[in-house]
């Protein structure tokens, strides 16, 4: 197996439980240190690249997906191929199991979702830059801290990390992380928020977020 020559930011994939099959787009087998042609992913490998003391939450986590087909979403430290230990959000949109057979006879039953990789993002949270870039207003600090607030709940997030998620999309949607934390504030507020599709609702506002802001 390679090493990737870079380190994509979000991937999907698909989970195919019935046969323990993984299918990764090219952006999740660069944040796993690999190169696309280096072969299928397996359950085994998805688990053993985890940090040791990771391990068994996400496995545990994975377990009650398949038996429930609910959404979640975990952060963990991936031990990528590459050697670089990265900071992952593993999430998932949802279960699908279906009772009409596939092309050989078994029952569909799938997970799917993304990565993000929010390794250079955490860095630059938990950096005296940072935290002083959120301190230089009051008025700002606010709204992030209730954004962020937001993103906990939504993704299971510590401060640090929703911090981060704020920042990978301000940096890769070109929108100021001040701008997406005042969305995010505007829909807590309204109590749209608070359904069953949390993590898509946040989804859907930050790809309309960026959307907005670009036009």
């Amino acid at each position: 197996m390679t090493r990737s020559q870079g380190t994509p930011r979000v991937g999907r994939f698909v989970y195919d439980v019935t046969r323990q099959a993984w299918t990764w787009d090219d952006e999740v087998y660069r944040i796993h240190g690999l190169e696309p042609d280096d072969g299928a992913p397996t359950t085994d490998y998805v688990l053993e690249c985890k940090h040791p003391e990771d391990r068994a939450r996400v496995a545990n986590v994975l377990l009650q997906a398949t038996l429930t087909g609910k959404p979640f979403s975990v952060c963990y430290r991936l031990n990528a191929a590459d050697g670089v230990e990265r900071r992952v959000v593993l999430v998932c949109e949802g279960g699908v199991c279906e009772d009409d057979a596939g092309a050989d006879g078994v029952p569909v039953k799938q997970l799917d979702g993304y990565y993000v990789d929010l390794t250079h993002d955490f860095a630059q949270a938990t950096s005296k830059e940072a935290r002083e870039a959120v301190a230089a207003s009051a008025e700002h600090r606010a709204t992030i801290e209730q954004a962020k607030g937001s993103l906990m709940l939504a993704y299971g997030l510590d401060p640090d990390q929703a911090f981060a998620m704020l920042r990978w999309w301000s940096r890769n949607k070109n929108v100021k992380v001040r701008e997406i934390a005042e969305h995010i504030t505007e829909v807590s507020r309204n109590g749209q928020l608070t359904d069953s599709s949390l993590r898509q609702t946040v989804d859907h506002l930050l790809h309309d977020v960026a959307t907005t802001t670009d036009a």
